[in-house]
């Protein structure tokens, strides 16, 4: 690899390792982008991925712990087990710290890799730039996470590590990876050849090949030396440490204890013979595909709104793994090459037919919330009648109407559904995209919705730099709005004035978070325009009101309903979430601005 100067980490010190001078054949910048795009690792928090009890992705990550080691060129990986690490837990809002504790065999992610190792199943290891044991600096290329490629499971024990806990100590699983030989050799060894094709870009692409090779196929264990029994549990294991066998089985009285009963020294080193190798026959010869697929290849009958249009993308080109960020199309944040797949226009009567709420209960308000449900009334716009209904809070906090849309009403939001969804596609006017949240630990984080601001700046979803001026809005949101106004108008005989419209789309299994439309200069009304498919729209206590923070409301919102919430207090003292049940388009409206005292004309 090209030798280059590193750039200083963190903390301020130098990266001396060597840089990649390729990019490797899977790689990103952020979690979220690996957790959307690669089926083998979907976990946001935990290093160890599975799914049915089985491993699917292990992130080696930061410092490594005693003895964990990246030997033969990294075709042996030994790292300890996820779980029982001193952290720090959400508990009301308040982080506590929890001390460390022993792995168990049955705790999830050991059990997990337990059964990884018992029926030979591969595991696709990853990477991140804080992982001191690999030899290569990534941060310098402005790779985050890399997939190393595919491993099996040759050995497992048990060991005890000294901490700063209770117990002055705790019991910790180590696993050893070896790479499957089948995949070639790995693609960080220097002499890794250019995978053609790539424009000097990547690193050898993975192959992708297919069907697993059964659980059935017998793992032959690899020579680790001589078996020792043990004379308390009668178990049969190899010389782990160079200073000596001891068993390491965690539930035998023996363990941790050197043959004689004294305690191991502080310092150990692996015998060389169990460093060893193993055999390649006793591998997987044949596996997965590793790259993420296409959505084209997922399958799909021109409906570009379920959940396998959510996920993310692989470039062939870059290696790069990117969300999908743009509504119209995927695109490599990397290389910025793009692939579009357009979809037709869904009715919003078909949205109703595909998803199973109709039998949801409409409305659920918690028994000692303090919120009073009005008796409903009706509204009347150009000869439709329709519903309405008000939910009056506590402390003279705000009111929450609910203004219902049924067929006839609601003719115009059938249009408005159907033209939302033909500009986006253009992405013309109508840009939708995810926009980056504020409050990230490492890495962009974007929205698990897609949206598009209009009017006045509206911070949350970026400010001036993600707002398109009502003059170059498209028809769809201008429509939105009026709606909104019309029907606010007739329910609450009064007509209220908006100058910001945030419009949002939500594909199948997306959805907003517990927030509030707490903005600096916000006005008192907020309105909002319900699209296509049903949601659930719950309200909770603010945490500086109440620390258990259950639902106080829960609303089903349809197609053409519209919610308005009256009172700057129902921001400062609650927040909502909507959670759709399929493809959902929502449009909200509010007043941005230094004076609010009028809202209403």
């Amino acid at each position: 690899m090209a030798e280059e100067e590193a750039p200083a980490n963190q903390n301020n010190e130098v990266d001396s390792r060597p840089i990649l001078d390729k990019m490797p054949p899977i790689w990103s910048t952020s979690r979220q982008e690996v957790c959307e795009s690669l089926d083998w690792f979907r976990s946001y928090h935990s290093g160890v991925y599975s799914s049915n009890n089985i491993v699917k992705g292990y992130l080696l990550g930061g410092f490594p712990s005693i003895r964990d080691i990246f030997a033969h060129d990294g075709r042996i990986i030994i790292s300890h087990g996820g779980g029982g690490h001193e952290s720090l837990h959400s508990k009301d809002g308040r982080l506590v710290p929890q001390a460390a504790t022993d792995q168990l065999d049955k705790d999830k992610s050991v059990r997990a890799l337990l059964n990884n190792h018992s029926q030979n199943r591969p595991v696709v290891l990853l990477v991140d730039d804080r992982f001191k044991l690999f030899p290569y600096n990534l941060t310098a290329k402005g790779c985050a996470y890399a997939v190393l490629g595919f491993f099996c499971i040759t050995n497992v024990w048990a060991e005890y590590h000294p901490l700063p806990n209770a117990s002055g100590g705790a019991v910790r699983y180590k696993f050893c990876f070896q790479w499957c030989q089948s995949q070639g050799d790995p693609w960080w060894l220097k002499s890794t050849t250019k995978a053609s094709g790539s424009s000097g870009e990547t690193m050898t692409s993975p192959p992708a090949t297919v069907n697993v090779a059964g659980a059935e196929n017998s793992f032959r264990k690899r020579n680790s030396g001589t078996l020792v029994k043990c004379e308390q549990c009668k178990i049969q294991t190899p010389q782990v440490y160079q200073q000596g066998w001891m068993c390491l089985s965690a539930k035998c009285e023996a363990f941790w204890k050197m043959t004689d009963g004294s305690c191991p020294p502080l310092q150990l080193d692996y015998a060389p013979s169990f460093l060893e190798l193993a055999p390649p026959d006793g591998f997987p010869q044949s596996l997965p595909p590793i790259c993420p697929a296409t959505p084209q290849e997922s399958g799909s009958d021109e409906i570009t709104t379920s959940f396998a249009f959510t996920k993310g993308w692989h470039c062939t080109r870059c290696g790069r793994l990117s969300s999908r960020y743009v509504w119209a199309f995927w695109e490599c944040a990397n290389c910025h090459v793009r692939d579009t797949f357009m979809g037709k226009a869904l009715f919003a009567l078909t949205v109703f037919l595909s998803t199973k709420y109709r039998q949801q209960v409409e409305v659920v308000t918690r028994k000692n919330s303090g919120i009073i449900k009005s008796h409903s009334a009706t509204y009347d716009v150009q000869g439709c009648r329709g519903e309405y209904v008000k939910y009056i809070l506590p402390y003279s906090r705000g009111v929450i109407h609910l203004i219902r849309g049924n067929v006839r009403a609601n003719r115009e939001a059938d249009a408005i559904f159907e033209q939302y969804q033909r500009e986006a596609g253009t992405a013309e006017k109508l840009v939708f995209r995810r926009f980056p949240l504020r409050a990230v630990s490492r890495g962009p984080l974007l929205t698990n919705y897609f949206s598009q601001n209009s009017g006045e700046p509206y911070q949350y979803v970026g400010g001036t730099d993600n707002t398109v001026p009502f003059s170059d809005t498209a028809e769809a949101v201008n429509n939105a709005l009026e709606l909104i106004r019309t029907r606010a108008e007739a329910a609450l005989n009064r007509r209220p004035d908006f100058n910001e419209i945030l419009s949002a789309a939500y594909m199948e299994q997306q959805k907003m978070a517990f927030h509030s439309d707490s903005e600096r200069g916000l006005g008192p009304v907020v309105a909002s325009l319900s699209l296509g498919s049903a949601a659930h729209m719950h309200f909770r206590p603010h945490v500086k009101l109440e620390e258990g923070r259950e639902n106080a409301l829960s609303l089903v919102l349809r197609h053409g309903d519209v919610v308005v919430m009256e009172g700057a207090e129902v921001q400062e003292c609650y927040e909502h979430t909507v959670i759709p049940f399929n493809f959902r388009i929502a449009a909200t409206a509010r007043w941005i601005g230094g004076d609010n005292a009028s809202t209403f004309r």
